[in-house]
This record gives structure tokens, C-alpha cells and sequence, in this order.
């Protein structure tokens, strides 16, 4: 590589460090339930070897609300809690770490389908600064934390294959199928990819077989060892808690499919005519061509504020038209190019588990797909810039192009570290660690202390902000929980009870002496309490009012 090149590979690392390291702990403004979640059950286990729902050492997924998320994520939290305590930093150092990974891991594998380093580079740039990459970098993402691990199962596959070092794929196929242990989506997208991977380049394979037998049939046997509990583990109903909710024919669905047969008088036409094939095919076909559209990928994509900036793209829209070029070329040339098809097929495969899922623009789902679109990109302005006459204009036009899409970045960085956590802090569930502290420091002057669920979860942020003993936790007689809606609820422990936000005028009438009341603003009966302070969001809006009684 050239030495300019390397000082630009060098600047764009610094770039990513930078991007997904600076002011982790403040920004996002506060960590929000699932990643309290792993951090607190991470902090669990370190103490006693079960976590907060005395599960000793999950292997598949962790209990959490009764999301049942994947365990891999908490596994790399538990070391840090052990070193450096239990904190926002440690909690989200582990996606960040990971995400920066990305950006070398996703140039060395440009190089390989791209064979051109200024392509690699410019792909490299793009995971660096784009908003799919970096808004997942910066907190807990079990997405972020598998696609990790899938980048450096294929990378090291394709090294095997290419440079015929077979001591590769070993380590190759152990971390491809790793990344089936991280995030729910990837236990459907990391197998089939490897088997098509394999089935598309078994001429390779079966040179590194002669080659070397012995490392073959132990690579068979671990992805054995992976695979088979693997799949086991996906027909579980931990496994499927999550998928039940969102998958296409979900319990709502078949409700809606039952009503609309019913309104066609002729059983047998209704049945031809609604049913779970008709219902499922449009809603499965039109969530791929989702991710075709310009508006999702460029201008809005998801309204959630944990996944994205409001009306921001993924991508930024100077890249638009580059997209659709490099898709086009790589579509054109599939017969002349078994990598052009393995890129298709990875696309195609990457988004089966958001195709197949229902709700708003599936961004974490569909993050199996990266690197591809700032590939395509890449390939997209080297087939315009082959256009050009001329070195100089190709170099104006490249300049240009770079030029915008930092002008781009540098407004998303400004919006993201200014005006996001100022107008958005809520999403993130800002004020509990705020609320806690101001418990901690009271807690021995009140025998009881009632917490409105508004927020949502706020036994979890007590447990994580305090840190609560996790021992005490798990033993704890006061202790009240109850599973319905699929989740499991915590309605108490310790001295503490947490109530509905509807619930709070009716059930804090004529409560004993010592009482202390967090509940959402204005909402209690102001003859019995006397307010103490107010907690309030980063916009400036009241969060909570804590009260005691009179």
C-alpha cells in the first residue's frame, strides 16, 4: 500500500476512534433500560454467578423483561464491570470497540471484492462517518456486536480461500458462527450465509481439503458443535419471545386474516382468498424493496430515536445516485464475478430477518447487510468516475464528492452532540440516574419509596445506578413480580414500590408517615404531599416531581 495511502488509512482510524469514543458516557444522554439490562445482569453474574433472575451463567439468551436478548454482549461487558466498576462507560465500551473494528475490518474486506485500495478506503470512510454505522457504535447494539463478528468470519474465510492459508478458516468459521450467538437476527443470516458461501466457492474448498484434510473436518466438526445447539436453541420459546411479537404472522395478524375471511360470504373463496400466504407474500416482498427506497436509505429511515436521528438517512443523500450505479453494475456482472453474486446473495440473506418482521424501518435488524451499501456506493463512483477523459476531472469530481459528503458528516456530528440529546433525552430515559442518586442519598430517612413506571423499568435503573447488591436482590422477600403482555413485570422489592402512573392518585391516599413519592409531574394529590424537587429533562420539560407526605 502507498505511503499516502497509509496515512489516510491511519487518519480514518482516528477518525472512527474519535467518532464512537468521544463523550461515550454523556451521548447518548443516558443509557436506557436494555442497556441497563446488560450492564446490570453482566455486574450479576461477576457477584454470584447468576443474573438478577438467578440463572446461573445463560448460554442462549437472559431472561431481561422476557425479550430473552443474546448473551454474547453481556459476556464482553463482564470483564470491564470487573476491572473499572459497574458505569454508562463500561456498558457501552464493548459495542464501541466493536464498532470501531468495523472500519479496518471493512476496508481489508473491500480490498478483496473491490480490488482497488482508493475504493477500500473510501468504503472504510463511509462506516466511519456514516449515520447506520455510527449512531450503533455508541451504544449497547447486540446488531453492532454480531456484525462484528460476521465481517471477521467472512474476511478470514475469503483470506483461506484467496491465499490458500488453511490455518485461517479455523478461526474464520468459528467467529462467522459466533455471531449467531450475539443478536436473534444473525442466528437465520450466519448459517445460511456460510453454506452458501461454501456451496459458491467449494472449488477452493476442496483444494484447502487436499491440502490439508485434518483442518477441514475440525472446522466441520466445530461449526457442528455451534450449529447443532444453535438450531435447537432457535426453536426454543426464549429464543422466539421476541420474534412472536414482530414476525409478519404475529398473534394480531392472524386476528386481522380471521375478521377479513369472515366478511366473505363463501367460506371456500374466503379462504382462497385471505389467508396467511396472501397475507405474509405482499407485506414480506414490499419490506425487501423498503430497502431500495431512496426515502428510507437516504432521507428518513426509522422514526425510533434509539436507532437513528429523526428524519435523518442511514446513508448520506450526496451518495444516492452512487448506490443505485453500484447495485446496477454489480446486478450486470453476477455471471463474470462469484464475488458480484456472494455480494447479491448477502444482501438478499442479510435482510431475510427484517423482510420477515413487521413494525417501523427495521435499522438494527438489516444491519447483516453492512458493508454492502457503501460497497455498491464505492463501485458507483469508480464506474462514473471511468467516465472522465481526464485525471483531473476525476480528481475534481472525487474531491468534490468527498467534500460533500464531510460537509454532510460534520452537520449529522453537530445535530447528534447538540441538538439530539437536548430535544430527545426522554427517549433515552433521562432523570433516572439523576432519581437515584437522590434516593440513595435520603434512602435511610423514609420507610417507603413509591416510583411511577411512566419511564418504564425503573426497579432495573435503581438496580444498575445504585449498584445494588445482585445477592440481596435475588434473595429479597419483599420482592413482588408477574409475568403478563409477555414481559415480566417488577412491582416491588426492598422498601420500594413501583406503580402505574394512572395508579398513583388512587393508591397513595392516607399512606403511613415516611413515605417518599417520584411520580411524573402535577401528577398526585397535593393536599397529602409536600414537593422536594424536580428532576428535569435536558429540554428543559419536568421529568419527575419527588414529594413525601405530609
Amino acid at each position: 500500500m502507498k505511503t499516502s495511502y497509509k496515512i489516510l488509512f491511519i487518519l480514518i482510524l482516528l477518525l472512527a476512534a474519535f467518532t464512537r469514543f468521544w463523550n461515550l458516557d454523556q451521548n447518548p444522554p443516558s443509557l436506557n433500560w436494555d442497556e441497563i439490562s446488560h450492564g446490570y445482569n453482566a455486574f450479576s453474574l461477576l457477584k454470584t454467578g447468576k443474573d438478577q433472575w438467578s440463572q446461573s451463567w445463560p448460554i442462549f439468551n437472559f431472561r431481561a423483561y422476557g425479550d430473552y436478548p443474546t448473551t454474547l454482549n453481556m459476556y464482553l461487558t463482564l470483564p470491564l464491570v470487573a476491572i473499572f466498576g459497574l458505569s454508562p462507560l463500561t456498558s457501552r465500551l464493548p459495542t464501541a470497540i466493536l464498532g470501531f473494528l468495523l472500519v479496518p475490518l471493512s476496508f481489508f474486506l473491500s480490498k478483496i471484492f473491490l480490488k482497488n485500495t482508493k475504493s477500500a478506503l473510501l468504503v472504510a470512510l463511509l462506516v466511519a462517518i456514516s449515520p447506520w454505522t455510527l449512531f450503533t457504535s455508541r451504544a449497547v447494539y447486540q446488531s453492532t456486536v454480531a456484525l462484528f463478528f460476521l465481517l471477521a468470519g467472512i474476511f478470514l474465510n475469503y483470506l483461506a480461500i484467496n491465499t490458500q492459508k488453511k490455518w485461517l478458516l479455523l478461526p474464520g468459521t468459528i467467529l462467522w458462527l459466533l455471531s449467531a450467538f450475539a443478536y436473534h437476527n444473525t442466528k437465520i443470516v450466519a448459517p445460511l450465509l456460510l453454506l452458501i458461501f461454501v456451496l459458491l466457492y467449494k472449488n477452493e474448498f476442496i483444494s484447502l481439503i487436499k491440502k490439508s484434510p485434518r483442518l477441514i473436518y475440525s472446522s466441520i466438526f466445530l461449526s457442528l458443535i455451534l450449529i447443532v445447539p444453535l438450531a435447537f436453541n432457535i426453536l426454543s420459546s426464549d429464543s422466539r419471545a421476541r420474534s412472536n411479537w414482530v414476525f409478519i404472522l404475529n398473534d394480531s395478524a392472524i386476528n386481522t386474516i380471521n375478521i377479513n375471511r369472515n366478511q366473505i360470504e363463501n367460506p371456500i373463496i374466503g379462504k382462497l382468498v385471505v389467508n396467511k400466504v396472501t397475507y405474509f407474500l405482499p407485506i414480506f416482498v414490499n419490506n425487501y424493496l423498503q430497502f431500495l427506497n431512496p426515502v428510507n436509505l437516504f432521507f428518513k429511515a426509522s422514526g425510533h430515536h434509539h436507532y437513528n436521528l429523526p428524519d435523518y438517512g442511514l446513508i448520506y443523500s450526496v451518495l444516492l445516485p452512487f448506490f443505485y450505479i453500484g447495485l446496477i453494475t454489480t446486478l450486470l456482472k453476477l455471471k463474470k464475478n462469484k464475488n458480484n453474486l456472494f455480494l447479491i446473495l448477502w444482501w438478499l440473506i442479510g435482510l431475510l430477518p427484517a423482510a420477515l418482521t413487521t413494525g417501523d424501518f427495521p435499522v438494527l435488524r438489516a444491519m447483516t447487510i453492512l458493508p454492502l451499501p457503501f460497497i455498491f456506493i464505492a463501485k458507483g463512483i469508480r464506474t462514473t468516475t471511468n467516465l472522465f477523459k481526464n485525471n483531473f476531472s476525476k480528481n475534481i469530481f472525487l474531491t468534490t464528492i468527498t467534500i460533500l459528503t464531510l460537509m454532510q458528516f460534520l452537520n449529522y456530528w453537530n445535530i447528534y452532540n447538540y441538538d439530539f440529546p437536548r430535544q430527545y433525552s426522554q427517549s433515552w430515559q433521562y432523570g433516572y440516574q439523576q432519581m437515584v442518586k437522590y434516593i440513595k442519598d435520603n434512602y435511610q430517612n423514609y420507610d417507603q419509596i413509591i416510583i411511577t413506571k411512566k419511564y418504564g423499568e425503573p426497579h432495573e435503573f435503581i438496580l444498575y445506578y445504585w449498584p445494588w447488591d445482585p445477592k440481596s436482590y435475588q434473595d429479597d422477600s419483599n420482592k413482588i413480580t408477574d409475568f403478563h403482555s409477555d414481559w415480566y413485570w417488577v412491582n416491588s422489592f426492598d422498601k420500594f414500590t413501583f406503580l402505574n402512573d394512572w395508579e398513583i392518585k388512587e393508591k397513595t391516599l392516607n399512606l403511613s408517615p415516611k413515605t417518599l413519592l417520584i411520580t411524573s409531574p402535577d401528577n398526585y394529590n397535593k393536599d397529602d404531599f409536600n414537593k422536594l424537587n424536580s428532576i428535569y429533562f435536558l429540554n428543559g420539560q419536568p421529568a419527575f416531581d419527588i414529594l413525601q407526605n405530609e
